[in-house]
């Protein structure tokens, strides 16, 4: 198959409740439009449309535009699990370039892969790693409990993509005593961690027991406030929306 490219696509996965209104619609929308701009691809005019269903429960919904086509593309499926104990196993992170990395683009075969890896494996998710540092994970983005209460999360130039989720509960923690940082997520600071958590929209907020088959940490402190902190934001009615255009460019 031919290959199509960082700049074929640029898309999003966003959670949709059964009135087919989106969480974070405004943020989805902002990162949608920092992420066609740096793969020049011009977004659609008009707002896409998220069907409802009565079936019960939250979705997930992929939202995409192709590059030329000036039409959005979207796919809806099934949450895999959510604020559960997970394993997870470390691969090799994809790298493209400094505009690239970081995007949600046409050439994501790698994240699959990495996903496909941890589930031959008996995995649940894939930690990418760069250097001997954690930089993003295959369907969330890690945050690290160091043992002093200090959670850590990876810098945006490591390479990884800006999690709207983790946005989220950066902007939260603090004030329920947890200071966030960015800093490198290197072997030294996973090994001595009180707790690896991974956090997405699908997800929600995931405790890694173990990485490569080793235990990780003994602590459920940040799991456990991120699951309540998401349980009270998602109970708002300001966290949901239809989708509209307003914030593009």
């Amino acid at each position: 198959m031919e290959r199509q490219g960082p700049r074929s696509e640029v898309f999003t996965t966003m959670l949709v409740n059964e009135k087919g209104h989106v969480a974070d619609w405004p943020l989805h929308l902002e990162r949608l439009a920092e992420h066609a701009q740096r793969l020049r691809i011009t977004l659609p005019s008009e707002p896409p449309v998220i069907p409802p269903h009565d079936s019960g429960g939250w979705r997930l919904a992929r939202l995409a535009c192709r590059a030329g086509l000036n039409t959005w593309q979207v796919e809806v499926r099934e949450l895999a699990f959510r604020n559960e104990a997970i394993d997870a196993i470390g691969v090799p992170a994809p790298r493209w370039n400094e505009r690239t990395n970081g995007c949600k683009h046409g050439e994501w075969e790698p994240y699959i892969k990495a996903k496909e890896t941890a589930e031959a494996a008996g995995c649940d998710a894939a930690l990418l790693i760069h250097e001997h540092a954690i930089v993003d994970g295959d369907r969330g983005t890690p945050m690290v409990l160091d043992e002093d209460g200090t959670v850590w999360l990876s810098p945006g130039n490591d390479g990884g993509v800006n999690g709207i989720t983790a946005s989220i509960l950066e902007r939260k923690l603090p004030d329920q005593g947890f200071p966030v940082v960015r800093g490198r997520l290197n072997e030294r600071t996973v090994a001595r961690c009180a707790e690896l958590v991974l956090v997405g929209t699908g997800m929600g907020a995931c405790r890694v027991d173990s990485l490569d088959g080793e235990a990780v940490g003994t602590s459920n402190h940040l799991s456990e406030q991120c699951q309540r902190l998401l349980r009270e934001y998602f109970t708002e009615e300001a966290s949901w929306s239809q989708p509209r255009l307003d914030r593009v460019g």
